[in-house]
């Protein structure tokens, strides 16, 4: 069986290449270069290149040189800009875990993160992890790759929609904080409630070493609590991706 490319499919070819190697270089859990090795980022764009080049319409691909030059720059502006609104949306679930570590004792012994090679809290590090796993399990990397396509129905990034970029990137920087707050929130509540209590237990009695005390039931009140409220994660990142991927779509064609 002998395959035959003629000009159109490999310009095609090209540009969906390098949007999806800018998509991919942003979007969790690819965006780790150190873990993720460069030629499976480029095998997973060559296969989104072979799917996707042949329903580009011929007459949208440039002709010319220095139109394919300026084609191949606005794919790749495009695939950062829908990447990394889809990196800042999910990275909230990460920073509900470094909320966490901060009042339940768990922020002094930094660890290792296999998948950014950097140092981040233990909590952080659980719930990040605990994301990648939902993004797997429960199909979410398929809606994301679908909206990846489906930004090839839509008009690239231009002089005009950058109004829109800018519009979105600080709604979502808002949700990206707000979400994180949210999702921690009843957790940091109690174990804020916990050092109230150590606080007057305190001034009751002055004799009592509440450091010694209170350190291990922080750590332990913390490991409780977060075995109980991660099953709120997966609602929260589902509300995520669908928020992600319908602002990806308003950054091209607006709302």
């Amino acid at each position: 069986m002998a395959f035959s490319f003629d000009d159109r499919f490999l310009i095609a070819y090209l540009l969906v290449m390098a949007r999806a190697v800018a998509w991919l270089m942003v979007v969790p859990p690819f965006s780790n270069r150190q873990n993720i090795p460069p030629m499976v980022t480029i095998a997973i764009a060559s296969g989104l290149g072979f799917l996707i080049a042949p329903t580009l319409p011929p007459n949208q691909l440039p002709g010319s040189t220095a139109a394919l030059i300026g084609a191949l720059v606005i794919n790749v502006l495009t695939g950062l800009a829908i990447g990394f609104v889809v990196f800042l949306l999910i990275s909230a679930v990460t920073t509900a875990g470094s909320l966490l570590d901060l009042l339940g004792g768990l922020n002094l012994p930094t660890s290792i993160d296999p998948l950014s090679l950097d140092q981040i809290p233990v909590l952080g590090q659980f719930y990040e992890q605990i994301a990648i796993v939902l993004l797997f399990v429960s199909g979410g990397y398929l809606a994301v790759v679908d909206g990846f396509v489906r930004s090839f129905h839509a008009p690239a990034l231009s002089l005009g929609t950058l109004g829109r970029l800018d519009t979105v990137l600080v709604v979502d920087f808002a949700t990206y904080f707000l979400s994180g707050v949210e999702i921690a929130a009843p957790l940091l509540v109690v174990l804020f409630a916990t050092q109230i209590v150590l606080a007057l237990l305190t001034k009751a009695a002055p004799q009592v070493n509440v450091w010694i005390l209170g350190m291990p039931l922080q750590v332990f009140l913390a490991m409780i609590l977060v075995g109980l409220g991660i099953a709120v994660v997966p609602e929260f990142l589902g509300n995520l991706i669908t928020r992600a991927l319908g602002d990806a779509s308003a950054i091209l064609v607006g709302h």
